[in-house]
């Protein structure tokens, strides 16, 4: 408990520059205000931390050690904004009402003075923030640093001058704090945006859809995995959903307050798979010339994830193992070890009990890691849940775009019989890509991506239905194995209704991307390499052009 009459308390969100940008030591954002504040004689006492993931987990931890290293007493929350899109204005606000509601429904007896840095984070995360203040959504003051290069060698801060600004009026009944509350903070780490233990990890994506018997039964599992302590392994093929069980189990155990940390273990180079979740002293290798927190202890409090498993190395697997026994670790570099209190979940789609049989697996390990095992079936053993995974899936694409597509039964015949080797994910980049090449609002089997539509045996007759009229137009039969190339370089037919051209090459941009990146193991560089593209141009691609097919990407951005 805090023993003073008023608590300056910060909410932030936390960016790519925080605490320290990249290959540069003079502090971000958010280091920077707290030294300068404390220099001042008006330190901040408490600070909530916006933390979109574990890579901005890690960050906040880091921040953690370092105001702790330069000598402040601030106490830390980290809350993990478990936002899909850092560029979408409506999560964001959605997202950032329940956080400041989660702040204020832990509040205490004392008295705080609130504040905001408009500094770190998305410019749609910062204008929420303001927002959220003109608004009288929440009492906090606008803060706005001054980076030391453009304030005379001197980081400077100052208040946001709102004269003459028009507050924001709020529809009734939206959620928020009255203006002159006072929210407070409850021990430990603050909760996770969004989530209360019936509600987190949840179906946004669609990824828990389905009543199918084998995965009802695999979601039962997972549900009273989730009450208990015990590490977990989800086992399935890619694509089966194996995060969204995974964020299921941690928003419905006790530790669903704390973080969400994911790690994927397979794209991590070797060598530097121990400063990733164990993190490293500062000097402790060429090129570390700062200290990390690693993925365990941003995790601290919470639930780290580590999704394919397997592909770890021999040596950090001996070094995982420990981390289990002893909740603690030893960054690389360092003697002292720290404490990692985190509940571990893991998941891989590959053999491990082969793996063990050939020396590439420690069994002691293994043996930890599957007290509980859930198995997830692949989708060509639920097709009763394709329906409602698609719809769920056009849903989602019809909201974020203001449109009104929808499946042709045509349509979901073809989706029901396709063999879906790439699962979830495949079914949900099937009708994004769907939708964006479809010439109207109802989706027939036509636009469907060229495996699909190979795979159909109207399309080996060269006949299929129209998207609108009721007509069979004649099309050209596509090879069972074909590349979409095979097919443009065939004279090709422009249908009745038109054709979509721009968004036609962005899907066969897109699939020749994701076989690529297939091909790499998911490595970027190598992938970029095999379609004869720089890396840049192929991270560009994928943020730019490409960015209604991709998952994930937008963090570079922040």
């Amino acid at each position: 408990m805090i023993d003073m009459e008023t608590s300056r308390s910060l909410v932030s969100f936390v960016g790519m520059r925080d605490p320290y940008p990249e290959n540069d030591d003079e502090p971000g954002p958010l280091l920077s205000l707290l030294l300068v504040s404390h220099q001042e004689g008006r330190p901040f006492h408490e600070v909530w931390l916006l933390c979109t993931g574990g890579t901005f987990l890690e960050r906040g931890r880091d921040l953690e050690r370092e105001a702790f290293e330069e000598g402040l007493h601030t106490r830390f929350h980290l809350m993990d904004f478990a936002v899909a899109d850092v560029i979408d204005y409506t999560e964001i606000w959605r997202l950032l009402q329940i956080s400041l509601e989660t702040i204020t429904g832990d509040a205490g007896s004392i008295p705080r003075k609130w504040f905001f840095l408009l500094d770190s984070g998305t410019p749609q995360m910062k204008t929420a923030l303001f927002l959220a203040s003109r608004s009288r959504l929440f009492p906090a003051t606008l803060l706005q640093g001054i980076p030391a290069r453009f304030a005379g060698g001197t980081y400077k801060v100052r208040e946001v001058c709102l004269e003459g600004i028009p507050e924001v009026q709020l529809p009734k009944g939206e959620p928020g704090t009255a203006a002159g509350a006072a929210p407070g903070a409850a021990g430990g780490v603050a909760g996770i945006a969004g989530c209360s233990p019936s509600s987190a990890g949840g179906d946004a994506e669609g990824g828990l859809v389905g009543s199918s018997p084998a995965f009802a039964a695999a979601l039962g599992m997972a549900k009273r995995a989730a009450k208990y302590e015990d590490p977990v392994l989800i086992v399935g093929e890619t694509g089966t959903g194996k995060t969204m069980i995974a964020r299921s189990i941690h928003g419905e155990s006790p530790r669903w307050r704390g973080p969400f940390v994911e790690v994927n273990c397979s794209a991590i180079h070797e060598n530097l798979a121990e400063s990733e979740l164990f993190g490293h002293a500062r000097g402790a290798f060429s090129g570390a010339e700062k200290a990390r927190s690693g993925k365990f202890r941003a995790a601290h409090g919470g639930t780290l994830f580590l999704d394919e498993v397997g592909d770890l190395s021999p040596a950090v697997q001996s070094k995982l193992l420990k981390a289990l026994e002893d909740k603690e670790v030893t960054p690389v570099g360092s003697d002292a070890s720290v404490p990692a209190d985190a509940r571990v979940l893991t998941a891989t789609n590959r053999n491990i009990p082969e793996m063990i049989r050939q020396g590439l697996f420690r069994r002691d390990l293994y043996e930890r890691l599957k007290v509980v095992v859930i198995e997830l079936p692949p989708l060509r053993e639920r097709r009763e849940d394709i329906r409602p995974l698609a719809a769920r899936f056009l849903a989602a694409w019809n909201a974020r775009y203001g449109e009104t597509r929808f499946l042709t039964e045509d349509a979901l015949l073809a989706l029901e019989s396709y063999s879906w080797p790439g699962n979830i994910r495949e079914l949900d980049n099937a009708v994004k890509s769907a939708a964006c090449f479809s010439a109207s609002a109802a989706i027939g089997p036509e636009s469907l991506p060229d495996e699909i539509r190979s795979a159909l045996p109207t399309f080996a007759a060269g006949k299929t239905s129209a998207v609108s009229g009721g007509q069979d137009t004649p099309r050209e039969a596509l090879p069972a194995n074909g590349s979409p190339w095979d097919v443009l370089s065939k004279p090709v037919r422009v249908p009745p209704e038109g054709i979509n051209l721009r968004a036609r090459l962005l899907q066969i941009e897109w699939e020749y991307v994701t076989e690529a990146l297939r091909a790499a193991g998911g490595n970027r560089e190598t992938a970029a390499k095999l379609l004869g593209m720089t890396g840049h141009a192929f991270r560009k691609a994928l943020r730019e052009r490409l960015a209604a097919f991709a998952d994930e990407g937008w963090e570079e951005g922040m």
